[in-house]
């Protein structure tokens, strides 16, 4: 038996997820339709955007966006074929040395088709993003911003109402800090809100509209979406944060937009109410899985709220305008301050599994380990943390995480997520018989979701 504590990546102790043709598995019909899809609207938008470039160098800027399109059509034919995934060129970032190193000693010579989801999906992404940083004209191009922008954009009135209720709600608590039942009633609330932010998936789910966003919101707000959390630390995790007096959370990004704002608006709370005097977020160097937070859409969404005129908001009030810009100042100040902080490590955009932090990713874990708490969100964290395997779904979660939550020096370590993808662990049997009985892709439909904690340094606290 392998050990679940260390195993080399193509070693697990438990098969990995993976395409299966027979029975036309999620990953099978993702590596089929969904991902190409992906795919073509990058080449799609990128047309569109070589076609509209004017001005100085555009003669050339067009004529190696035509060279970029190839090598992007070319990709997506190799996927589609299942050819072998090919070593990444050099694009000067710093890590495709890694990328390669990987590929040749645990994946020499794999097929797209015969790769594990976690091998061949971020490949997918980094190889991408290598294309574009390759180039001279279209090195800073983000070919996913323009669905990322749009969707915000689109929703600025739920946008306004989120920020009232929060604000609202983080004065409310601010004014009454010994009652430890508001306190606790707020953070439920709070932490529920960015687990259901992770459901705004543009990957998965790209025509979100302002109507969806608002019944989101509502569904959490009236507590409807309670019975859809499948496994639920929030208690535990309550009993660490009610601890802590100016401590310090990392939040590791999913999904920019709306996803991001509940992240910000949970940060927002966790400073005002004294929790944490130090907010980490870790972003994504490169453009990441359609609608992950790089650093400039995180700015973006700050600028925003600070000034909707920014993106031409419609159908908001003088009010709801003036709302936003006192949110927008704050947290332009925390940032200024270092109160807030972004980091950008590599390692998130890396080959390697989450467990591999401490030896493959040791820049990025030496900064969690400062951290009382880290919360990771949304699933293909999820998946990096659990490695993606076919777990047995009653596997506790710590068991899962291997050696980063058994390293003394392990932060708390809390994971948000909707479920989009087959791997799930820390399921009861009783449970997971229930819901397979209620719909059998359960699992892959976005529709539940797991708060789930590994207490790290904290563990004898319980």
């Amino acid at each position: 038996m392998v050990s679940l504590d260390v195993f080399a990546p193509n070693n697990p102790p438990f098969k990995p997820l993976a395409a299966d043709k027979d029975s036309r598995n999620f990953i099978y019909t993702s590596l089929q339709d969904r991902v190409p899809q992906i795919l073509t609207d990058v080449i799609n938008d990128f047309y569109a955007a070589i076609q509209s470039r004017t001005g100085e160098g555009s003669e050339a800027a067009v004529a190696e966006g035509k060279q970029l399109t190839s090598e992007l059509s070319k990709l997506k034919h190799e996927m589609v074929t299942d050819k072998q995934l090919v070593p990444l060129e050099d694009d000067g970032t710093g890590d495709i040395a890694v990328w390669n190193n990987w590929l040749a000693t645990y994946f020499p010579g794999i097929t797209w088709y015969n790769a594990p989801f976690i091998t061949w999906e971020p490949y997918m992404y980094r190889r991408i993003a290598t294309i574009f940083l390759r180039s001279q004209y279209w090195r800073s191009y983000d070919f996913f911003a323009e669905k990322k922008e749009s969707t915000f954009k689109a929703s600025m009135v739920a946008v306004a109402k989120l920020c009232g209720r929060v604000d609202a709600l983080t004065k409310e608590t601010v004014s009454d800090l010994e009652n430890k039942t508001k306190l606790h009633l707020a953070f439920v609330e709070m932490l529920q809100a960015s687990l259901w932010g992770n459901q705004t998936d543009l990957s998965m789910f790209p025509d979100l509209s302002n109507e969806a966003l608002e019944e989101m919101q509502a569904r959490i707000s009236s507590g409807e979406n309670n019975s859809k959390i499948v496994s639920n630390d929030t208690d535990k995790i309550w009993k660490i944060v009610s601890q802590l007096k100016n401590g310090r959370i990392d939040i590791v990004l999913d999904n920019s937009g709306f996803e991001l704002l509940q992240d910000v608006l949970l940060a927002h709370w966790l400073v005002a109410v004294g929790v944490a005097n130090k907010v980490v977020f870790h972003s994504k160097r490169i453009p990441w899985y359609v609608s992950d937070v790089t650093n400039d859409d995180f700015h973006w969404l700050i600028n925003t709220i600070r000034d909707p005129s920014l993106v031409n908001a419609t159908g908001l009030s003088a009010s709801d305008e003036a709302a936003l810009k006192d949110l927008g100042t704050k947290w332009t100040a925390l940032l200024a301050n270092g109160t807030w902080e972004l980091k950008d490590e590599l390692f998130w955009t890396g080959p390697y599994g989450y467990r591999y932090l401490p030896t493959e990713g040791k820049d990025a874990w030496e900064e969690l380990i400062k951290a009382d708490v880290v919360i990771f969100k949304g699933d293909l964290n999820y998946r990096k943390l659990a490695y993606d395997l076919d777990w047995p779904e009653s596997t506790p979660f710590v068991d899962a995480l291997g050696p980063i939550a058994s390293d003394p020096r392990a932060p708390a370590i809390v994971a948000l997520r909707t479920t989009k993808c087959n791997v799930i662990v820390g399921i009861e049997p009783a449970k997971s018989e229930e819901l397979f009985a209620l719909r059998k892709d359960w699992t892959y439909s976005g529709q539940y979701g797991v708060i789930q904690l590994s207490p790290g340094r904290w563990t004898d606290k319980f």
